[in-house]
């Protein structure tokens, strides 16, 4: 069990959080309330993975895109009941799109659900036709995130491809990511021990 959080850990079923573990520096998303949102956990982000948020969406609105945060923090009691839910509408393939409790990023505080705000109307079904979907995946290394489960690499994440999902690593991590074109997380830490910094 990860007792902390560092922007670029791998969080997933071989590394799980504590039940009780909950980011220090959570903040709270002000920009818009979206319509599925329980407004008592699910609209903060941590601090710095927010900030960062708040200059990518400056530079979408610039370029015609509007993001928004459709999910970000999720508490291990919040991950049970999403669990549970998917396990009685779709029996045992519920685990192959939902965390088992203590494995999801989202309990960080650093992995963020986007929606989209296209033609004054609120999108949270997003698949890979939509424009704003492939710009968003090709600009969001620019401001520290990365799209955590991209299509192809299911055996290594452990989890179905999902185009609406960030991850904040830091503009670092990001960075060496896009131009070495490493696509996941699991790949990167193989990397980064396997060379170093002679690598990385």
């Amino acid at each position: 069990m990860k007792p902390k959080v560092k922007i670029d850990d791998i969080v997933n079923k071989e590394h799980p959080l504590d039940k009780n573990y909950v980011p220090k520096n959570l903040v709270k998303d002000n920009i818009i309330q979206t319509p599925n949102l329980d407004d008592r956990y699910l609209t903060y982000l941590d601090k710095e993975a927010y900030e960062s948020f708040l200059e990518f969406r400056e530079y979408g609105l610039y370029n015609g895109v509007n993001i928004i945060i459709d999910s970000g923090y999720r508490p291990y009691k919040y991950q049970q009941k999403i669990l549970l839910y998917n396990l009685i509408k779709h029996g045992d393939e519920a685990y192959k799109t939902v965390a088992i409790p203590g494995t999801s990023e989202h309990q960080t505080g650093l992995a963020l659900d986007f929606a989209l705000i296209i033609n004054n109307f609120y999108v949270e079904v997003l698949n890979d036709f939509i424009e704003e979907v492939k710009w968003v995946h090709e600009n969001a290394y620019k401001f520290g995130f990365i799209l955590r489960y991209p299509k192809g690499k299911e055996e290594i994440t452990g989890f179905n491809y999902e185009c609406w999902h960030l991850r904040y690593v830091g503009k670092d991590v990001s960075k060496i990511m896009h131009d070495e074109n490493i696509e996941t997380l699991e790949e990167y830490h193989i990397l980064k021990r396997t060379y170093g910094k002679k690598y990385l």
